[in-house]
């Protein structure tokens, strides 16, 4: 075979290859108010984006006034834009977005719709100051990442399904349920979740910003651990209960609030340089163990076996009801100043109770070789 046979037949080779391969189709949205998404006059140009063998579609969804696009089949395409005031009512539909920047909102997004559960397939960002509004029963297979605000509305339950859920904006939670499936649920430390309900990880769980009760309940539960870098905290009048699958040490601080609390269902470490600061509320936990170096005062509720590890230190500042068993390990001080501290536990001192300008009652009664000094 010459030369120019073999320079033609590799010509014919390539130009077969580019055109088996897809064409991008940049779609805009034309259509009114409650218009089908399967409708070809809501588009610009009119071709229902619907990615094929030699096609696909890239769309984007800009409005002034609030538009609702009606889904009434599933649909595939490379990605979505949101810019505006958009509701993608997909019922009982699925969108799915397969180009790695998947579903990207820009504006204000709300995912609703009167079917019993909808999915969004793909990976999904809500940008800085963009606003979700999230409704009903949805499924998102894909990392979901919040750099703006989410609003999860009441009787909602998300599901995330596949990839991680990573919160770097502020994530509002109102009686509803977010779970997190087989993925990481990561809180950065510009994150903020706030609000009642339940959030659930089948893997860890990593707080390094700031998890809020407020309105009520909010249950944080992990089949894995949970890990405090940031703040864990409750509004007055709400709980924050914590239920991970293994213990916890606390890395950041937990600030508990009167007429609530926060409540460990495990055992609860405070480590070096982590903070519990008690302002009227309860904290809760199996046992609470104090290491040398963390800080823990204030006043209120402490519910839960007490340890105070060597060179540890507590200041009770104010009226205090410990619930438990109190151990004062050697060269230990626990510090009541300016009220009633009540242990109703046996108290095991073998450091030191140092009391000023207050009062403490054993009422469990007192043991170890330690000193009760007053001042």
């Amino acid at each position: 075979m010459s030369k120019k046979v073999l320079i033609l037949t590799a010509i014919v080779l390539v130009s077969s290859a580019c055109e088996l391969q897809a064409t991008v189709t940049h779609s805009t949205w034309v259509g009114g108010d409650g218009d089908q998404w399967g409708n070809p006059s809501s588009w610009d140009p009119p071709i229902v984006p619907e990615n094929n063998a030699s096609q696909t579609f890239a769309v984007t969804i800009s409005t002034a006034e609030r538009i609702r696009v009606k889904f009434n089949h599933d649909s595939t395409i490379d990605q979505l834009d949101c810019y505006g005031n958009v509701d993608l009512e997909v019922g009982e539909n699925y969108l799915c977005l397969v180009a790695p920047n998947g579903l990207t909102n820009y504006g204000k997004l709300a995912i609703s719709g009167t079917g019993v559960e909808h999915e969004i397939m793909g990976n999904v960002t809500n940008t800085s100051d963009a606003h979700i509004n999230l409704g009903n029963k949805i499924e998102f297979h894909g990392t979901f990442t919040n750099n703006g605000q989410v609003f999860v509305v009441p009787s909602t339950q998300l599901d995330i399904k596949s990839g991680s859920f990573i919160n770097s904006g502020k994530f509002l939670i109102y009686n509803g349920l977010v779970v997190a499936l087989n993925n990481d649920l990561e809180n950065s430390d510009t994150g903020v979740i706030e609000g009642f309900g339940m959030i659930h990880s089948d893997l860890p769980i990593r707080n390094q910003g700031n998890i809020y009760a407020y309105g009520g309940s909010l249950v944080v539960s992990s089949a894995g651990q949970l890990i405090n870098e940031g703040v864990l905290a409750n509004y007055p009048m709400s709980s924050l209960h914590i239920r991970p699958a293994e213990d916890v040490n606390n890395l950041g601080t937990i600030q508990v609030n009167a007429g609530g609390g926060v409540a460990f269902d495990c055992n609860m470490v405070n480590e070096p340089n982590a903070v519990i600061k008690l302002l009227g509320g309860t904290i809760a936990a199996k046992t609470i163990t104090q290491s040398a170096g963390a800080i823990f005062e204030g006043f209120g509720g402490i519910t839960g076996n007490v340890m105070i590890n060597p060179n540890g230190l507590i200041e009770l500042t104010g009226p205090t009801n410990i619930v438990g068993d109190v151990t004062v390990e050697h060269n230990a001080v626990l510090e009541i100043s300016n009220g009633q501290t009540l242990i109703v536990g046996h108290t095991t001192n073998n450091g030191e109770i140092r009391v000023v300008n207050g009062d403490v009652v054993f009422q469990g009664g007192y043991s170890g070789s330690g000193i009760v000094k007053k001042e």
